[in-house]
Formats: structure tokens, C-alpha cells, sequence
């Protein structure tokens, strides 16, 4: 996987998480969408850039909460867009009162993997966090994640083109100019 990103501009000295007003993992998807749309971004962009969560973990306090507190809606207390087999397994993974820090992988069954397994666990009621789960159900962004399954009917859209396209997209948001920032010497780190 890979994309061209523009070279030789300004960056800031902060992390960028501390600029950006990033969604939470329990925000509905008309939060998240406001979030994208106010920095120039589309629901396709949500989708996809979400869709990053395909390599990585979580930690069990993030999502504890789908598991035992949804007790007026479902006789097991959990969150009834869970897959109920998915339930038991994240319960023996994070158990209640356990400990809140232990790390579950985004992507069950690919987790070090850059493919589209994430959406597919969507489709089937494993997505970890709530506001991923949310886009499988939600009616504007739920056709973006058919169309990276390769839904029959939908035009598809190729993961790994749009993600490079959503990342230089989002990567050209708030370009530092004039003084500000630093062109880096290394990428990675303020000179």
C-alpha cells in the first residue's frame, strides 16, 4: 500500500491529534460526518479514512461499555448491533471490571492486514467500536462500505486507491504557510 504525498511544506510542532478535533468512539455518525464536512471532507473520506482501523487495536475501556450497559435493550446487557457470538468473545477478552487497558485488535480475523476485512466485520456485527459499527447501520455512509465489499448492484470502490486519495486529501488540511510550522527534515519528527 502506498501514495504519493506532497513534499516540502510546513508542518506544525504540535502533535496533529491535538489540532484536530478527531471523533470519539462512541460518536454518532452525523457527529463524525460535521467533524469531516467542516475540514472539506465527504462521507466516502469518512468511510475510507475510518477504514484504517483494519490495523490496530483498541483498548478494552473504549468499548466495555457495548458490552454491559445495554440491559433495557437486550436480555444480555449487550449492545444489540453486536453479533451476539462476537459478544462472547469480547466479553473472555475484556471482562467486566477487568482491566480497562488490555488491547483488542480493530480487524478480527486480519488484524495485520491493509484489505477490507474491517467493512466486512461491519456487514457482520464485529465492529469494536461503536461509532464504526454505526456506519454499517447508518443509511449515508452504509453504501460506501457495500461499495468497498464489492456490493452486486453498487459501483466498487478500490480500498487501497481511495485510502491514498483520502489521506493526501486529509493530509492538505490546515497547510501551515509564511512562518508557521517548519519543513521538516525528517517526516517524522520536529527538526
Amino acid at each position: 500500500m502506498s501514495w504519493v504525498v506532497p513534499t516540502g511544506r510546513r508542518d506544525g510542532t504540535v502533535s496533529a491529534a491535538s489540532e484536530v478535533n478527531l471523533p470519539g468512539p462512541t460518536e454518532s455518525v452525523e457527529s463524525q460526518l460535521k467533524k469531516f464536512t467542516d475540514k472539506g471532507l465527504t462521507a466516502q473520506d469518512l468511510v475510507t479514512l475510518v477504514g484504517g482501523h483494519t490495523i490496530g487495536t483498541a483498548q478494552c475501556q473504549f468499548f466495555s461499555h457495548r458490552l454491559y450497559n445495554f440491559s433495557t435493550v437486550t436480555s444480555t446487557g449487550a449492545d444489540p448491533s453486536l453479533d451476539p457470538s462476537f459478544v462472547t468473545t469480547l466479553r473472555a477478552l475484556c471482562p467486566q471490571n477487568g482491566d480497562g487497558s488490555k488491547r483488542v485488535a480493530l480487524d478480527t480475523g486480519s488484524q495485520n492486514r491493509f484489505d477490507t476485512s474491517y467493512y466486512a466485520n461491519l456487514r457482520s456485527g464485529k465492529g469494536v467500536m461503536e461509532s464504526d459499527q454505526m456506519l454499517w447501520s447508518d443509511a449515508t455512509t452504509k453504501p460506501f462500505v457495500q461499495r468497498f465489499l464489492g456490493v452486486r448492484g453498487l459501483l466498487g470502490l478500490s480500498f487501497g486507491v481511495e485510502f491514498g486519495k483520502a489521506m493526501v486529501k486529509m493530509g492538505n488540511i490546515g497547510v501551515k504557510t509564511g512562518s508557521q510550522g517548519e519543513i521538516r527534515k525528517v517526516c517524522s519528527a520536529i527538526n
